[in-house]
């Protein structure tokens, strides 16, 4: 030590060093930690900002108020669960809100060795002292249940180059500095606490992850990556997706992204929180043009298919907005689906000949349309004509581009007017009024209407049947032709069909959600739906209530929802945005 005194200048550098080395282990990252081998990664980051928006957000206090939540406040169970969280508080010294934020203050991560097949998870402590301490803790908890049920101690120890482990049936834990570290398979566990140690090579090192890692939001409070090349390379993900499909409906709603998966390298996912809201992302990079290859239908010509923009009339609860060319996936459904489906396809094309006159549905129909769609659902006004259902139904329309207007109008329309007429047949067997259908035509629009003739009786008026929710209109403006199951709506659409804004360029799919309308729907029906979860629940009407009234509670705390999926940037995007109400 006699050369430290006489080098002061030498001793302070070595002092530096010794300090910077220190730092360097703790901004150790757990991907730095983990073996190259892992091919699956997650971490949820801030986990105190995530732990104090949830806990402490309105909504929590909402929920925690409702007599459900307190009756299971009172149950045996959660009874046992907060006497072992009174038991950590004393072990630890401190409320379990800061021992969690302090066991996790530099988040938890887990990931997924492909060679051992095995699974590890990492938390990342305030200190080291604090991570040992909860060792202890759980050490303790552990052997103190076990001989509450006349148990021997459950823990077997190890250890790893002086890193004790222990054993707790198929789990192995350890505590290397401020990290507490679990895994299933003892070989993953000793391979992190070589990283630990005395760094090899680790998935921070592969190129591939710190590209997606680089890709992260800045502000995910959750993040995941998942290595697709091992499952490409092997032929995996070729052998899955050549299987044909049995469900036409996943297809159409994710048919696109599935073909993007052989070429994808790897697949991302994030969610950001805030006590604004929540956003999820999800995130394939791919060659969109050929996935389009086979998925034109989806994706369109070059993976270029592009959704119209959202309508927007008053009181809409839901706007959605597609690129699905039904025509191609029809003709391409040999190729797209197996054998039962393909059965059921042939012979709803038989039973679709009829209902069209005799036209081929999959040609003439399907393959006189565009394959841009467009959805709205909406609240209704009322009364209509004077009338109030006692149930009130929102109303449904889609809006569709027509290839040949002129042939194509003289075919839906001919169809409405025989789809009513059977209506009218069915309805009078259950004892319901007519359909009585009207025509209206302008100069630039045909409307054919179908409305229910008001209720002579004035007490029906105030409180009508289900059925007067609906006034079946079909309208043609231009190209473009809207089918709607009330008149109302089909009329606002029409209006504003030349007021629609530019669609946004590299948009697939969009849906837009308004919950505040939906919350006032359901009030509007809040005696109906008493009733119904009286009769479906068994319960009286107290219980009913309270539970009509939680749904309605938890949902004025909700703004808008949106979901888009976009395929441009040569990669697909899945985006869902849940926006919630600021308290003024």
């Amino acid at each position: 030590m006699f050369w430290l005194v006489r080098s002061p200048l030498l001793a302070a550098g070595l002092l530096l060093a010794l300090v910077s080395a220190s730092q360097a282990a703790d901004e150790r990252t757990a991907a730095d930690l983990l073996p190259g081998t892992v091919v699956a990664y997650g971490e949820v980051r801030e986990t105190k900002r995530i732990i104090d928006t949830v806990l402490d957000h309105p909504l929590a206090a909402e929920l925690k108020a409702h007599p459900n939540y307190q009756q299971a406040l009172a149950t045996p169970q959660y009874e046992r669960f907060q006497a072992v969280v009174k038991a950590v508080e004393g072990k630890l010294g401190i409320p379990y809100r800061q021992a969690v934020s302090e066991l996790v203050q530099g988040g938890i991560h887990i990931g997924f060795d492909l060679p051992t097949q095995g699974v590890i998870v990492l938390s990342k402590a305030a200190d080291e002292k604090c991570a040992a301490k909860a060792r202890d803790a759980a050490l303790e908890l552990v052997r103190a249940e076990a001989q509450r049920q006349g148990q021997g101690d459950p823990i077997k120890t190890d250890d790893h180059r002086d890193i004790p482990l222990y054993e707790i049936g198929e789990a192995r834990i350890a505590v290397a500095g401020p990290w507490i570290i679990a895994s299933n398979k003892p070989l993953l566990l000793r391979l992190t606490l070589n990283n630990f140690l005395a760094k090899d090579a680790s998935l921070s090192d592969d190129d591939q992850f710190k590209k997606a890692l680089a890709s992260r939001p800045q502000n995910a409070a959750a993040w995941g990556y998942v290595d697709l090349r091992l499952l490409r390379d092997f032929g995996v993900l070729k052998k899955a997706l050549s299987q044909k499909s049995d469900n036409p409906a996943i297809e159409l709603i994710a048919g696109g992204v599935v073909g993007g998966l052989p070429t994808a390298p790897y697949v991302t996912a994030g969610v950001e929180l805030d006590a604004t809201g929540v956003r999820l992302t999800a995130a394939l990079p791919s060659d969109v043009k050929a996935a389009a290859g086979k998925r034109e239908f989806y994706l369109g010509k070059d993976g270029g298919g592009q959704a119209p923009p959202l309508l927007k009339p008053s009181e809409t609860i839901l706007s959605l907005a597609t690129y699905r060319d039904f025509a191609s996936m029809w003709r391409n459904a040999p190729d797209l689906f197996d054998e039962k489906v393909n059965a059921g396809i042939a012979q709803a094309e038989s039973n679709l000949m009829t209902i069209f006159a005799g036209q081929n549905f999959r040609d003439d129909i399907l393959g006189n349309l565009e394959p841009q769609m467009q959805l709205v659902v909406a609240r209704q006004k009322w009364p209509q004509a004077g009338v109030t259902p006692a149930m009130k139904l929102p109303a449904v329309a889609v809006v569709m581009q027509m290839k040949n207007p002129e042939e194509t109008t003289r075919i839906f329309k001919v169809t409405f007017q025989s789809v009513v007429g059977f209506l009218n047949v069915a309805g009078a067997q259950n004892r319901l009024a007519p359909l009585d259908l009207n025509m209206e035509r302008s100069k630039d629009s045909l409307l054919v209407a179908a409305e229910y003739l008001p209720p002579k009786d004035e007490k029906v008026r105030v409180a009508a049947p289900p059925n007067f929710n609906a006034s079946p209109t079909i309208v043609f403006v231009g190209n473009k032709v809207i089918l709607s199951s009330a008149k109302p709506l089909a009329l606002e659409l029409a209006a504003g069909l030349d007021k629609q804004p530019a669609a946004t360029p590299g948009v697939n799919s969009a849906i837009e959600a308004d919950n505040q309308i939906l919350q006032s729907i359901l009030a509007d029906n809040r005696e109906p739906l008493i009733a119904q979860n009286m009769l479906e629940q068994g319960r009286d009407r107290a219980a009913a209530e309270k539970n009509i009234d939680l749904v309605l509670a938890i949902l004025k705390h909700f703004d808008k929802s949106s979901l888009k999926l976009t395929t441009d940037g040569g990669k697909i995007e899945l985006a869902l945005d849940v926006r919630l109400k600021q308290s003024k």
